[in-house]
């Protein structure tokens, strides 16, 4: 009956870890026996024990237990599990590492090569017999991405072509203008009396789509935000049709001087066809809200391309991460993300004289930004001062790897101390039912 209440005692008591080479049975005789002490053992420790304390301890305990060739085992075969679980939480920090790098290549490029790529380039505060697109001492004989150039052209005369159309669109949901951007709107009709002037309604962006592209007409209807469908429509028309763009909360002060970035009549290359302008954003880009173009850019004809591309892989996280999904999808981040691999593309030098990219300062005496003038002018002064220091990013990208990957050695390093476990516990059940049926 005792040998039968040690073996239940030993099911439901499960060890830890299992021993190789019988290890356990061939050590039964080091452990202690499960039966209840007796009134004369109890006497004879006692008096042993008295023995022991009177006798100036001569008597010599029994071995340690670390030096039992079990325990020795048992170190051994933590020992092996702990390199073990060492080496495969190394190789899954590594894999991870490498996925978010190349997941956000583009990004750490931005920031790292933004003032290659989008530092501004466009000047109109000098002189008028400048070139404002290149002008001398600017570009020298690079451009920014360092890749060799033509000398800058020469001075321009009085009479330029009419490389940019002069069509000013702008957009809103439908006919009837939001009270807040009646002025503004105004503003720039009269600004630019003698352009023509398109405004772009949800209704008729969609006839257009389904008219001229009647391939892009799904992806306008599945897109989740109202906002992604007023920034993809400026890139059609632009392309289609080419001229300036404005966002209905710029206040227009006076009309842009197209004619100080087009190109010169005796400038026959292939970069005096297409003219882009942009304006430069921080911490890294361009921005949507003001573009000038040619009719059927390059860059544009890769924008309208990639749009179903960036909804399909933004759109199925949108009601989670909403202004992330805008800007990545269709916004500043899209367009940035498609002018800098414009740019990346050869021939670098070609692509590189149709873009061009102006700082927001260069803009003050032409046009206003309500928006940014008021509650976005704390986000604002935020993003310029990360945007001039880019380490800053890096720093908190580094910062936030390293707490990710101590959550997840913990997280994967619990899971499978309990996997560990139940493994033990089921091993050791299954033996001791195995040997009471024997008994049994």
């Amino acid at each position: 009956m005792p040998s039968l209440w040690g073996y239940v005692r030993g099911m439901v008591s499960p060890a830890r870890y299992e021993l190789v080479d019988n290890d356990k049975d061939r050590h039964d005789h080091d452990r202690p026996s499960w039966s209840s002490p007796s009134l004369s053992s109890l006497s004879s420790l006692s008096s042993s024990t008295s023995h022991s304390s009177s006798s100036s301890h001569t008597a010599a305990w029994p071995d340690s237990p670390s030096q039992t060739p079990r325990h020795r085992n048992i170190l051994s075969l933590l020992a092996r599990r702990l390199r073990r679980s060492t080496t495969t939480l190394l190789l899954i920090d590594l894999l991870i590492i490498v996925v978010l790098l190349v997941a956000f290549e583009p990004l750490i490029t931005l920031l790292r090569r933004n003032k290659e790529f989008f530092g501004p380039r466009v000047v109109l505060s000098g002189p008028s017999s400048v070139d404002a697109w290149d002008p001398a001492g600017v570009t020298a004989a690079k451009n920014t991405l360092g890749v060799p150039l033509p000398p800058p052209p020469p001075p321009p005369p009085a009479a330029k072509r009419n490389a940019i159309p002069r069509i000013l669109h702008q957009t809103t949901a439908t006919d009837v203008v939001p009270e807040k951007w009646r002025a503004s709107q105004q503003s720039c009709k009269d600004a630019y009396t003698g352009f023509e002037y398109k405004l772009w309604t949800d209704a008729s962006a969609r006839a257009f789509l389904a008219e001229e592209y009647p391939w892009f007409v799904d992806v306008w209807d599945n897109y989740v935000f109202p906002i992604q469908r007023a920034d993809a429509i400026r890139y059609f028309v632009l392309y289609h049709y080419g001229g300036i763009y404005l966002d209905m909360d710029t206040w227009c002060n006076a009309s842009f001087p197209l004619e100080r970035i087009e190109a010169t009549p005796d400038d026959t290359s292939d970069a005096a066809q297409h003219r882009a302008l942009f304006k430069s954003t921080l911490p890294t880009g361009i921005t949507n809200d003001f573009m000038i173009a040619s009719a059927r850019h390059p860059a544009y004809a890769s924008a309208i391309a990639q749009l179903p591309l960036y909804n399909a892989l933004t759109h199925f996280w949108a009601r989670w991460q909403p202004y992330a999904v805008i800007m990545i999808s269709a916004g500043p981040m899209f367009l940035t993300m498609v002018v800098k691999d414009y740019l990346q593309t050869p021939p670098y030098a070609l692509h590189a004289r149709t873009i061009g990219v102006i700082n927001g300062t260069e803009l003050n005496p032409f046009i206003t930004d309500l928006e940014s003038a008021t509650w976005h002018q704390g986000d604002a002064k935020a993003l310029m001062w990360i945007g001039t220091r880019p380490w800053t990013w890096f720093g908190m990208g580094a910062i936030g790897l390293i707490i990710g990957l101590f959550i997840v050695n913990r997280l994967l390093t619990w899971c499978y101390g309990c996997a560990r476990g139940s493994r033990s516990s089921l091993s050791s059940t299954e033996g001791g039912l195995l040997k009471l049926s024997k008994i049994v």
